[in-house]
């Protein structure tokens, strides 16, 4: 089951929802509301992910029930009173780490069928198993561990919390009581995510597989749209998601891990990575870059640890040979970027100098934007010939600026509708005008707009932001026709 669709927005959210705060007004008990809860959870969530197919849903129960099994056996060891370095815990500990990443090779790169969401909940399999071991879990709850793994606004492409920052909150929530106000901002945060997705980065994306799909007939400015616009379908794809699950959670009390924080603001690659997915960078840094050595033993073992971590980050996201690519050029430029240092902006200063160094910090933006959009060409392209075509057809390919064609997937009937109400549809540029008015509406978010999660937040709630609410999911259900699923679902 996908955010964008009926049954989701018109069916399960709303049952969910009411089903989750009756148990809540009608159970006071502290111990059997919280199990009550944890049913509820796990029980919704199986049916939100089971409508994905039989085949999802034996995968995932079947990593479930192995990784319980490692869990019981460990928790053993563990009442025995054995040490926590103990050769056994250790050796069960690798064993299961293995399995669950040959589990994930094996789908990803073998199998014909790919689960949806393995990457993700087989990361937090991982990511539970080594915490446990560690001790940073004392105790093992079957209820509380079903529901940090199924949870569904997390179940599907993240975050990648820890399972002590999500069964903590879990465990407040029945002291907690309705709070309108935090419905009506989860609300907002819902309808701003669909929108995100629904109606930029899947209109979009309409237009940059049409580019994909002509490369050899793109003019130079046509090609340089389409790698311009991938950026930003991505963007709006995965902020959008990450805002409907955060608006979810928003609605019950909890708030999920930041993911997302407007990355194309990073003034260097460092920083990009401390915006854009989050928690799979902290994942990857706590159990692959630290237990290599992180940055303790040597400039040069450092930078091998990094690109490492980028080899396996680019393949995690896919197996071709564009990929690793994609990982080489951000391992790459992270390694320069450490190596050279960056331009810090100073906080004092004459006006001059701050001049100039808001126009540093403007140009380590826009080049940072650029390496990263020419890193996502080899990220969306299917192969290393069909990237480096694009490449080509922005250097070769003629005066003319753009087809037609390529302008009319962003001609929605909304916006076609109001142009037909004023003079503007008697010009020329009108047919255009809608591609533009995309272009220019997606670099004032990107660049300059405050993060919707931000927004959620700190808006004051009354009779326009009520407004804005209703009519962006009104806009979002109608416009789910053509429902697609979310990118990072793919991974």
């Amino acid at each position: 089951m996908l955010f964008n669709s009926y049954e989701f927005m018109l069916a399960f959210m709303p049952v969910f929802i009411i089903g989750y705060f009756l148990i809540r007004h009608f159970y006071r008990e502290n111990e059997k509301l919280m199990r009550l809860c944890n049913l509820w959870i796990i029980a919704g969530s199986l049916v939100f992910y089971a409508l994905f197919g039989v085949k999802n849903i034996l995968v995932l129960l079947a990593s479930i029930v192995l990784n319980a099994i490692f869990i019981l056996v460990l928790n053993s060891i563990k009442d025995k009173g054995t040490n926590g370095e103990n050769t056994s815990q250790r050796l069960l500990l690798a064993v299961g780490i293995i399995l669950n990443v040959l589990a994930l090779l094996l789908f990803k790169f073998k199998g014909a069928f790919f689960p949806i969401a393995i990457s993700f909940y087989t990361f937090n399999q991982i990511a539970y198993l080594v915490d446990f071991y560690r001790g940073d879990i004392e105790e093992f709850d079957l209820f509380e561990y079903l529901s940090y793994i199924l949870f569904f606004p997390k179940l599907l492409q993240g975050p990648l919390m820890s399972y002590g920052d999500f069964v903590s909150q879990l465990r407040d929530l029945a002291k907690k009581s309705l709070d309108w106000e935090l419905v009506m901002r989860g609300l907002l945060l819902i309808s701003l995510g669909l929108f995100k997705k629904v109606i930029l980065a899947d209109t979009i994306g309409k237009a940059v597989d049409y580019g994909y799909n002509s490369l050899a007939t793109l003019g130079w400015w046509e090609a340089v749209l389409v790698a311009v616009f991938y950026s930003f379908q991505l963007y709006f794809d995965f902020s959008g998601y990450c805002d409907v699950a955060s608006g979810i959670c928003m609605i019950f009390g909890l708030e999920l891990s930041l993911n997302f924080d407007s990355p194309y603001k990073a003034v260097n690659i460092i920083d990009f990575w401390n915006r854009w997915h989050i928690t799979l960078t902290k994942f990857f840094t706590r159990y692959i870059y630290i237990p290599l050595g992180g940055s303790r033993k040597g400039a040069v073992r450092t930078y091998v640890n990094i690109m490492i971590v980028f080899l396996i980050s680019g393949l995690w996201h896919g197996s071709g040979w564009t990929f690793i690519v994609w990982g080489v050029m951000h391992g790459v430029l992270n390694m320069l970027t450490r190596a050279i240092g960056s331009i810090n902006r100073k906080e004092n200063g004459s006006p001059v100098e701050k001049k100039i160094t808001r126009a540093v910090v403007c140009g380590k933006r826009l080049f940072t934007f650029i390496y990263v959009t020419i890193a996502w060409v080899f990220f969306r392209a299917n192969t290393i010939s069909d990237a480096a075509l694009l490449f080509k057809r922005m250097f070769s390919g003629g005066i003319r600026p753009y087809y037609s064609d390529f302008a009319n997937y962003f001609r929605l009937d909304e916006i076609w509708y109001v142009f037909k109400l004023t003079s503007i549809v008697k010009f020329n540029f009108a047919w255009d005008l809608c591609m533009w008015l995309f272009l220019a509406f997606s670099i004032a978010i990107v660049f300059f707009g405050k993060s919707a999660i931000n927004y959620a937040k700190e808006c004051k709630i009354g009779i326009g932001t009520t407004l804005l609410t209703a009519a962006l999911l009104v806009w979002c259900v109608l416009s789910f026709g053509g429902v697609s699923t979310f990118l990072y679902m793919n991974f």
